[in-house]
């Protein structure tokens, strides 16, 4: 009985928590910078970061991904308007780890370069540019299949995942991506 009490209070936080992530979307002026958004997210974020369970926020790498200088990432070259986040004023989510899920997809697209260059595995002509910490190297992982390769379209040798990092923009810029 105390388990379905706790689901049920879980539930309607979760749909406040949503509905409030939902109204910041919302509020977002027309010709707000991806910095804006971005800083809109990490304002409804410390107010609402209780909200979620911390196992789910570690999972997911909510921290690393709000937590970082916006000004040493290329957020500039983010493709995220507010009109592309209002698209999905209309959802309505049920689960926590779909909502979290929802929450690092889009700070993804606020923080990580998407570029156009081909998966050499399914073809896909949009990956996301990230740092081999190892390597010293920007490499490229496919937004559609995962495959890691490096610029030059050769597959990447780096099998442990801990030592990919965000990439800024002092290193996409050493390596010409922006």
């Amino acid at each position: 009985m105390e388990n379905i009490l706790n689901k049920l209070m879980m539930n309607k936080l979760l749909r406040k928590t949503w509905n409030e992530f939902q109204y910041m979307i919302s509020q977002i002026e027309d010709q707000a910078t991806p910095q804006q958004i971005f800083e809109s997210f990490q304002n409804w974020y410390k107010k609402n970061k209780k909200n979620f369970s911390p196992s789910l926020l570690k999972i997911y790498r909510i921290e690393e991904l709000i937590n970082i200088d916006p000004k040493k990432y290329p957020l500039a070259h983010s493709q995220c308007t507010p009109q592309t986040l209002r698209r999905f004023l209309h959802l309505e989510l049920s689960h926590e780890d779909s909502f979290v899920m929802f929450l690092r997809d889009q700070l993804w697209e606020l923080v990580v370069l998407t570029i156009d260059a081909e998966c050499h595995r399914c073809g896909t002509l949009e990956m996301s540019a990230l740092f081999d910490v190892e390597a010293q190297q920007v490499v490229l992982e496919c937004l559609q299949c995962g495959e890691l390769q490096t610029l030059k379209g050769n597959s990447c040798k780096c099998l442990n995942p801990k030592i990919l990092r965000l990439a800024q923009k002092k290193y996409l810029e050493i390596f010409g991506l922006i």
